[in-house]
């Protein structure tokens, strides 16, 4: 795993915010967004590539840092010999804000992958870059996809984990906190949307992107999330791979 970076961030589509928690709970200040023009010929970018296994080991989600409006959709990976390459391509024609945070794309894993096994994973399109993820025995890669739409949650960095969760690509969770509750839990945070917001009706994978602080380095025992509030009644999870 790379090194563990905090950031803040208000994501739709395949992401939400990053919540920066310890014991407090408090979040680092917002980014305040400047609109920009993208473009249609734009180069390759060098990333820093992290990533985390998603729904059983049968998908992973891809941190990369940039615009919180114009996030990178995954093309269909492929896969050789323990490394998974996926393009990543950011919209063009587009206007996006000019801030820098955190995003996480969903990218469902070809057949052949184990997710008990190391995986390299390759980034290309408009990013460029590579991470490996550690393998995680208890994972079985029968994840249940759209038909459970179950919600779940890996490891990208050491402070850093994704959360996957299923509905709306326009209303994704209102996370409002992430607090370390127990050197083995995290409890996260859901308010309830806006009783006036509009949803489109389309139904697929939101990735939420975590910060934590505070919790047991040396600890043997999985460290747990347990979603708190809106459609979740202290619904625990593991939070799959390793730190």
């Amino acid at each position: 795993m790379l090194r563990a970076r905090l950031a803040v961030a208000g994501i739709a589509l395949t992401v939400s915010s990053v919540l920066i928690a310890g014991c407090g709970g408090a979040a680092a200040p917002a980014v305040t967004p400047v609109p920009v023009p993208s473009t249609d010929d734009a180069e390759s970018l060098d990333a820093e590539i992290d990533a985390a296994w998603l729904d059983d080991g049968s998908a992973v989600g891809i941190l990369t840092f940039g615009s919180s409006t114009c996030l990178p959709t995954a093309g269909d990976p492929s896969y050789d010999d323990g490394v998974v390459t996926v393009e990543l391509t950011d919209p063009h024609g587009v206007v996006c804000t000019r801030d820098l945070v955190a995003r996480a794309t969903y990218v469902s894993l070809p057949e052949g992958v184990d997710p008990a096994d190391d995986l390299e994973v390759v980034v290309t399109g408009s990013y460029r870059g590579q991470t490996e993820i550690a393998g995680d025995a208890t994972l079985d890669g029968k994840g249940g996809g759209l038909d459970e739409a179950a919600p779940s949650a890996g490891w990208a960095t050491a402070e850093i984990f994704l959360l996957l969760t299923w509905g709306s690509s326009t209303c994704p969770p209102l996370i409002s906190g992430a607090v370390a509750t127990t050197p083995t839990e995290v409890t996260v945070t859901i308010d309830p949307l806006p009783a006036d917001q509009v949803c489109t009706a389309d139904f697929g994978p939101r990735v939420s992107v975590i910060a934590v602080e505070g919790l047991d380095d040396d600890a043997d025992e999985r460290v747990e999330a347990v979603l708190a509030g809106d459609e979740y009644d202290a619904v625990r999870i593991p939070i799959a791979g390793s730190r």
